[in-house]
């Protein structure tokens, strides 16, 4: 046990935990990057559908979808928490002038030397992409299923209908890319991952792995940005979010949900009438 705290307490066991948590967040970035592609799509009822249907997906296998949010937001508490701490531990270690000095010594680029300041923005950035899409505006959708549900596709392309969070996304987008840049060259180095021959390697696979990130997410935003803006799209969400047709989207939805409810009750009659009648069959045949 006291290994464990030792570990825990050090500076390179603090490092590690924040790189081995990073990795865990630059790889659901990936994924989250992939599945957003479903937006690439000149027809844009077919991306709505597409589009609402993995968001669907997503946020319907409960309880899962809850565990993996909160792994999430431990994973990103974890990680920031121990880039402040270390910061703040380094800064004292070295003495203001010191660090001063030192910080712009060596080969240290651009992006290392802002890592903490990036950290910061993008913690910003999905502070602010959490409300304005997760907490949005909560739109109905009518499905090929005839199932009413969220429609994220019309609250994710109405943000990005305005040039001003198109700019601000592309920008963390490049902020993004800066810092995985560094992150997965530092986090492997700091796992002691280091080669003569492999190193340059993984150097070359993160800058690939930073540019696909940050550019695929970029060209998904600017993309959604020129379509929601042309006259074909604009008709199309104009249509979407109508009040008359979110309310007739509405009705629907609660009559959906009093049927479910409905079978819901019968099914547990039906299961009571069965064991009552079986019961009392048992009972006679005594």
């Amino acid at each position: 046990m006291q290994w464990i705290i030792k570990y825990l307490t050090s500076s390179i066991g603090k490092k590690q935990i924040m790189g081995v948590s990073g990795a865990a967040l630059a790889l659901f970035i990936l994924g989250h990057m992939i599945g957003n592609l479903q937006l690439i799509n000149l027809d844009q009822s077919v991306a709505q559908a597409h589009y609402n249907a993995y968001t669907q997906l997503l946020t319907g296998m409960k309880p899962i979808i809850y565990f993996i949010e909160l792994g999430l937001v431990a994973l990103c508490i974890i990680h920031v928490g121990l880039a402040i701490r270390l910061k703040i531990e380094n800064r004292k270690a070295r003495g203001p002038e010191a660090y001063e000095v030192n910080a712009r010594k060596g080969h240290k680029t651009f992006a290392s030397f802002t890592m903490i300041w990036s950290g910061i923005f993008i913690l910003g950035f999905i502070i602010q992409h959490l409300m304005v899409l997760k907490f949005g505006v909560h739109y109905l959708y009518e499905n090929e299923k005839g199932e009413i549900i969220r429609d994220m596709w019309l609250t994710t392309i109405d943000m990005f209908a305005s040039p001003f969070w198109t700019a601000f996304y592309l920008v963390s987008m490049f902020v993004i890319g800066m810092h995985l840049f560094h992150a997965i060259s530092s986090a492997f180095q700091t796992l002691g991952i280091a080669h003569q021959k492999w190193t340059p390697i993984i150097d070359k696979l993160g800058i690939a792995y930073s540019l696909v990130v940050a550019l695929g997410f970029a060209f998904e935003a600017a993309f959604s940005c020129y379509i929601a803006n042309t006259d074909e799209v604009k008709v199309l969400r104009d249509a979407a979010r109508s009040e008359a047709y979110q309310q007739k989207l509405e009705v629907q939805k609660q009559k959906q949900l009093q049927e479910k409810e409905s079978k819901k009750t019968s099914a547990v009659e039906s299961s009571e009438e069965f064991q009552y009648s079986y019961v009392m069959n048992k009972e006679g045949a005594r």
